[in-house]
């Protein structure tokens, strides 16, 4: 949530920078043009004057024929009754910026006064926003937890069933069915509950990934018939929460198995930390995948671990279980 007020106030002040700098330099040209169009008339009044008052030479603003060149803009004025006399009049460049000094500060104390209270009501907009937001992700944690809680209890209670189900029955192929499907579901209702808990990415411990990799399978057994399944493992410890990476195998190898024509591919590379998981659909796979991934990849986040699925030749996914810089 950090971030996304990072995010927030960054785009604000890129916009008002961009924006009001926009804004001042249009001012900022349209007050000096209409300052030196003010400058001129005032200019053409003296020289009118002078017409009429040989002896007046201005003032320390605008003066008639100045005897210096460096600080002063020139209009030359011809009289209407000799063409051939001309009359400079010299306006002082520094009542030019003066003049427009003094408006762009005025209008930057208007505009700093603005950007205040825009960003103050701002504030306020935002962070009423966040708390809101704030309070219905904690109704929304909380829901889930009691979900969790109750569903934990019904799972329980079903397991207890099944074993004693297996006692009486211990070669019963649709109780072993029954309970294998309840541990799948388990596992599909864990990646949507589990992301919620606080701490689990503390309980971290070495855990083989061959070995959750080949556990994880064996929930896929009937889906894999009559399919091929290459699997080239190689000695590789990720430390992480046993159940979170439980999560995230079972979503990805659960995908690129349900999703699979004929081939199912799964690579361990410990060289580069990485678990590469493929299958035979490629582009063809569009739907059934996009909330359980950013799941899974909300999930390794948490570990600074990366996931990227290709869709191009192949569905392919990469987790590479080493810190992301």
């Amino acid at each position: 949530m950090r971030r996304e007020k990072f995010l927030l106030y960054l785009s604000l002040f890129t916009l008002l920078v961009a924006g009001f700098g926009l804004i001042n330099l249009v001012v900022f040209l349209e007050i000096k043009r209409l300052i030196e169009e003010n400058s001129y008339r005032l200019a053409y009044q003296h020289f009118l004057t002078h017409l009429q008052n040989p002896h007046h030479i201005g003032d320390k603003d605008f003066v008639i024929n100045p005897p210096a060149v460096e600080g002063y803009r020139f209009y030359v004025f011809e009289a209407p009754e000799n063409p051939l006399k001309s009359v400079r009049v010299g306006v002082r460049e520094e009542f030019i910026k003066d003049r427009t000094d003094s408006l762009m500060k005025r209008l930057f104390a208007v505009e700093f006064f603005l950007v205040f209270m825009l960003v103050f009501l701002y504030q306020r907009v935002i962070e009423e926003y966040f708390s809101r937001l704030k309070g219905k992700e904690e109704w929304i944690k909380s829901l889930m937890l009691s979900l969790t809680h109750r569903l934990g209890n019904f799972i329980a209670t079903q397991k207890v069933l099944l074993a004693m189900l297996k006692k009486s029955y211990p070669q019963d192929e649709k109780i072993r069915k029954l309970e294998k499907s309840l541990h799948k579901a388990q596992r599909e209702l864990s990646l949507f509950i589990n992301p919620v808990k606080e701490g689990r990415e503390n309980k971290r411990e070495n855990i083989q990934l061959e070995d959750s990799v080949r556990e994880t399978l064996s929930f896929f057994e009937e889906e894999l018939k009559g399919k091929r399944l290459i699997l080239r493992n190689e000695k590789l410890f990720v430390y992480m929460n046993k159940e979170d990476l439980e999560d995230v195998l079972y979503n990805l190898i659960g995908n690129a198995i349900r999703h699979s024509r004929e081939l199912v591919h799964i690579k361990v590379c410990a060289k580069n930390r990485l678990l590469v998981i493929r299958n035979d659909l490629g582009s063809e796979v569009k739907h059934g995948m996009g909330l359980g991934v950013e799941l899974t990849r909300t999930v390794l986040r948490r570990y600074n671990f990366g996931l990227r699925i290709s869709l191009k030749r192949h569905y392919t996914a990469f987790v590479l279980f080493k810190r992301q810089g």
